[in-house]
């Protein structure tokens, strides 16, 4: 099967536990660029989350905020988005904001928002050192992120929320079905991730093949976690890496080495480059 389009999920996946691209997959997904093959990272990400280290590597497109945008980096225009009605936006918000154990925070107009309440104290909620560093330097602080929101102009691309307690993660995933226009996943243990009903990683893939003229068949994904699920199940070959999720591992059609142990480049190396 000749592979056009390679997507990958960024962390815990094509980074490392230090969120450090590991050399093997840096030459792996450079070889694949070398050979015309889009290179496209899909994450929960915002844009400008993404590493620099992974735009070096010859990417013109991205998918990002869980699928709620892809994105022409080259050009900087959007090419699709999703999006979380603010109305919902704002209620899913308030019920957070009223549980001390559960850190909120929310991307807004294209950038992270943020209050000082949860920014300056990040590590009390669970959240990984790797994680409080990428939250810190995507992040604006705000006195009022309802305030913020509530503006007419603005808009909201996703909900994000960490919980020190994971029995308070649960009985929010509970709170937030009833909510019919939202779509909930989690890219790491203890946090929820909170998008527009029409944003998925899955969808956005395909929509990006259809503009790229690229049939589905034609497409590699990697991901780890539960918002990518869709995404592995849409793409031509969805490899799930080897510390992902057990749901996740059984529904791919091939689980690689761990992220740790460079394992993109060791499924590019078997299915592209052993060509």
């Amino acid at each position: 099967m000749k592979i056009r389009l390679v997507a990958f999920d960024l962390d815990g996946t094509a980074l490392d536990d230090e969120k450090n691209l590991p050399e093997r997959n840096r030459l792996a997904l450079t070889a694949c660029a070398e050979r015309g093959i889009q290179i496209v990272p899909c994450t929960g990400r915002l844009a400008a989350g993404i590493p620099k280290e992974i735009l070096e590597l010859g990417v013109r497109y991205a998918i990002t905020v869980n699928g709620g945008a892809i994105e022409d980096l080259r050009e900087e225009r959007t090419l699709d988005l999703q999006l979380v009605e603010r109305e919902t936006a704002l209620a899913v918000m308030r019920l957070a904001m009223g549980c001390p154990g559960i850190m909120c925070d929310a991307y807004a107009d294209g950038r992270g928002i943020s209050e000082p309440r949860y920014y300056d104290h990040l590590e009390q909620f669970g959240i990984p050192p790797q994680i409080v560093k990428m939250i810190r330097q995507t992040r604006t602080k705000v006195p009022d992120m309802l305030e913020y929101i509530s503006r007419p102009q603005t808009v909201v691309n996703k909900v994000n929320m960490y919980f020190s307690d994971l029995r308070e993660r649960e009985l929010m995933r509970e709170k937030l079905k009833r909510f019919p226009d939202i779509l909930v996943t989690s890219s790491v243990v203890n946090n929820l991730e909170i998008n527009g009903a029409g944003a998925s990683k899955g969808p956005a893939l395909k929509r990006l093949a259809q503009f790229l003229d690229i049939d589905i068949t034609e497409t590699m994904a990697f991901g780890d976690g539960g918002n990518d699920y869709s995404m592995i199940e849409a793409a031509g070959i969805g490899i799930a890496m080897g510390n992902a999720e057990e749901e996740l591992r059984a529904s791919a059609d091939y689980v690689t080495g761990s992220n740790n142990d460079a394992g993109v480049a060791q499924a590019i190396e078997k299915f592209i480059l052993s060509d």
